[in-house]
């Protein structure tokens, strides 16, 4: 395995984000790769027990697979800052200008969506809103993993198809297939700048309100409890992370 795409000694020693061209295609997989395929199947394992069995193996999929993993191989294995997870201040402004239409657009189909179902929007926009982890695993974990190894035109159809996996099991065929179109929208739109502020917190909990309301999937109070106590646990696994680092992160 090729590590022609590994950070500078510079970069790495800085915790600055790598310098690495962007290529359509490449072929330069590396340790990295594995991890995240594994990450990827671990979670769909667990997304599927979750759905069969009780909602702690989601728990454990978001926290271990989706979160712990994808920070200490990027903050601390590779050394290459938050900007290695999407989190960077390049093109803040643009994407954040970007989400904010985006969202806007979208909001009208969400609200006749819900009122269609009779479902109450503002729980249901909540819990959406604070799903953080799927962002920050899919686009800030898996895509920056598959465009590295692959390019950004595979990683782009790579993000697809797993995040059409990731729900094969826990939902009808049909019902995956039509996330994993979703899922492909949203890794256009995000490779590029590449900041998970083009998707989170303006753009993505609105599409996400549409797409699981259209695939039956209300979410209620509950679901705004639950979201709150994963984002909280995330932010603790992630400043336990970086605790400790003789260099500071940069964005």
């Amino acid at each position: 395995m090729s590590s022609s795409s590994t950070p500078t000694s510079d970069s790495t020693a800085s915790g600055s984000p790598p310098r690495i061209r962007r290529r359509i295609f490449a072929w330069d997989p590396g340790r990295d790769t594995v991890i995240a395929l594994g990450t990827l199947l671990a979670f769909w394992a667990c997304y599927w027990a979750g759905s069969a069995f009780g909602g702690g193996f989601l728990i454990v999929g978001i926290l271990l697979f989706g979160t712990l993993i994808p920070a200490l191989t990027v903050l601390r294995k590779r050394r290459e800052g938050w900007a290695g997870l999407g989190i960077t201040r390049r093109f803040l402004l643009r994407s954040l200008i970007i989400a904010a239409l985006l969202g806007a657009g979208s909001a009208y189909q969400l609200i006749t969506t819900a009122a269609a179902q009779q479902v109450e929007l503002l729980p249901h926009l909540l819990a959406n809103l604070l799903v953080f982890w799927e962002p920050f695993f899919v686009f800030g974990w898996l895509y920056l993993r598959w465009e590295r190894a692959f390019g950004w035109l595979p990683a782009i159809a790579l993000t697809g198809l797993g995040f059409a996996l990731q729900h094969v099991g826990s939902v009808p065929l049909p019902v995956a297939l039509s996330f994993g179109l979703f899922a492909l929208a949203f890794a256009i739109v995000f490779a590029c700048v590449r900041n998970l502020a083009i998707l989170w917190p303006l753009f993505y909990p609105v599409a996400s309100g549409i797409g699981t309301l259209q695939s039956g999937l209300a979410m209620g109070w509950d679901g705004v409890g639950s979201g709150a106590f994963l984002l909280a646990a995330q932010a603790v696994i992630l400043f336990f992370v970086v605790r400790g680092l003789r260099t500071k992160l940069t964005f």
